[in-house]
Parts: structure tokens; C-alpha cells; sequence
């Protein structure tokens, strides 16, 4: 029985993305991930943040713009972590194009709520979270590793 369109096309883009993007974004997703659920920690315990190299963790994370629709960011960070994570795996396993579409299309919303939430600390709050900015730099390659693949998937 000869396969159809839909599965030619998904055969062919197996070996299409390289394994070390794929693992690479994991890794990636594992940091974002492990650094939300620590500040997601601290909040449940209600203990300071410690804050090694800025001095506004805080600040930042008790700030009114640290909740988005009634969830703190953290929890946010956590979900969209764990969906990277999850979805390069998925496509690792199944090589199905509709997994790193929806990843790569992810990745720059996630730059761009980063990148607004990085001028709120900077210019509004006036203060600097560095498991914010580790969020940012996470989500930053996501981008650009997202952005990668969708051009290795326009050849």
C-alpha cells in the first residue's frame, strides 16, 4: 500500500532538523523550566529571593506586572517551558512537521513576551531579576534555535 502525501512529506523531513538542535533546545527548556519552578518555589515558601548579581529579584517578582491574568509569570514560564521541551521530543520521536511548526512558531512569542517583560524591569520597575534574565537568554535561543529550523524547513 503506498504511503500518502501526508506521510511522504513527513518521511522527508526526517534528519531534515539535526538531532543537536533538538537537544539542544531540550537542554534549553530544562534551564527556562528548572529556573521558573525555583522562583515558583520561593513563592510558595514566601523566602527571599537571593539575588547574586542584580539586587532587584524582589522587585521584580512582587512588582504588579509579575502576574498575568491572575497567574505569576513564573507559572507561565513553567507551562511554556515544559510545552518546548515536550514538543521537541514529540517531533524527535515522531518527526512529525506539525510539532516543530507549533514549537518554532512558539518560540517567538515567547522572545517577545521576554523582551517586553525585559523593558518593564529596566524601564518601569527599575529593577533587575537575574532569574528574569536567565528567562530571557533561555527564550532568546529558543528564537533563535525556533527561527533556525524554520528555515531549514523552507529548503
Amino acid at each position: 500500500m503506498p504511503p500518502n502525501a501526508t506521510e511522504t512529506n513527513e518521511q522527508s523531513l526526517t534528519g531534515h532538523i539535526p538531532n543537536w538542535i533538538l537537544g539542544t533546545i531540550a537542554v534549553v527548556a530544562l534551564i527556562g523550566f528548572s529556573d521558573c519552578v525555583f522562583l515558583l518555589a520561593k513563592g510558595i515558601s514566601g523566602g527571599p529571593i537571593p539575588c547574586f548579581i542584580t539586587t532587584g529579584c524582589d522587585t521584580v517578582t512582587t512588582s504588579p506586572y509579575s502576574i498575568l491574568f491572575g497567574v505569576h509569570l513564573y507559572a507561565w514560564g513553567i507551562a511554556y517551558y515544559l510545552s518546548m521541551g515536550f514538543l521537541a521530543l514529540l517531533y524527535w520521536d515522531t518527526k512529525k512537521e506539525f510539532f516543530i511548526k507549533i514549537l518554532s512558531y512558539a518560540t517567538i512569542a515567547g522572545f517577545i513576551v521576554s523582551a517586553y517583560y525585559m523593558y518593564i524591569q529596566k524601564f518601569v520597575i527599575k529593577a533587575l531579576c537575574i532569574y528574569c534574565i536567565t528567562s530571557a537568554l533561555t527564550s532568546t535561543i529558543l528564537f533563535a534555535l525556533g527561527m533556525t529550523i524554520l528555515r531549514k524547513l523552507r529548503k
